[in-house]
């Protein structure tokens, strides 16, 4: 099987559907014009299908077809990740929820890493902090670091699943703090806020680091809420 043929089709077959604005069980064309439509070969489609099915995107109706499932709590978390992969924008109440989420996630496990954090973490986001101060230096902003720290912050929860939630977060963020981080200025707060953060960790100091989180998080929020109501019809990947 040609996986990078299967990877392409559901590259492109993501904004296909949002695109035709396809809804909750609406049915997609059949394998035959799907695989002529994308040049691809019935096998590679059906594989393409198959995983999408396993992430509960889509569904198999015997003797019917295959139907559009709906994108809510049915939909894994790693479907979440392949429509940022395949460049499909999100909605702005996604983006909002995307946030909310977030900021659930890493406060409770900043409280977590408080109790069971080893020296082994800090050190590990002393390395980050250092790497970002070099690349300020450099005239370089954070997009690819403030991902870092922030996975090595929940890393020192010591919770794999929190870490995993976490990083599906930032894998559909890729394109986001891009934009986010294009201002220097932007980049220079947020390694502050990181400074601190890492101070209270040192500390085990929960409360003061969740002041700190929260804050550093409404930032975002703040950012996208405005950017989105000056332009309504603006893209966000």
């Amino acid at each position: 099987m040609n996986q990078a043929e299967v990877k392409r089709i559901v590259s492109e077959l993501l904004p296909y559907i949002r695109y035709h604005r396809l809804e909750a069980g609406d049915r997609l064309p059949s394998e035959r014009d799907l695989s002529t439509k994308f040049n691809a070969s019935r096998n590679s489609v059906r594989e393409a299908l198959t995983a999408l099915e396993i992430m509960r995107v889509v569904e198999r109706r015997p003797n019917s077809g295959i139907y559009l499932k709906a994108l809510g709590k049915d939909t894994s978390v790693d479907a979440m990740v392949m429509f940022s992969d395949a460049g499909v924008p999100l909605l702005e109440e996604e983006v909002s929820d995307f946030l909310e989420t977030r900021r659930i996630l890493e406060i409770e496990s900043f409280r977590l890493a408080c109790q069971r954090r080893t020296d082994a973490d800090i050190e590990r986001l002393v390395d980050v902090i250092e790497a970002c101060e070099r690349n300020l230096e450099a005239g370089k902003t954070l997009a690819e670091h403030d991902a870092v720290f922030h996975l090595a912050l929940v890393e020192a929860a010591h919770n794999q699943v929190y870490l995993r939630l976490v990083n599906s977060f930032y894998l559909t963020s890729r394109a986001r703090r891009k934009v986010f981080f294009k201002s220097m200025k932007q980049s220079r707060r947020s390694h502050r806020d990181h400074m601190e953060l890492l101070a209270a960790l040192r500390k085990r100091d929960f409360e003061a680091g969740e002041k700190i989180l929260q804050h550093h998080l409404a930032s975002v929020g703040k950012f996208w809420s405005e950017r989105l109501q000056s332009d309504p019809n603006e893209e966000v990947v």
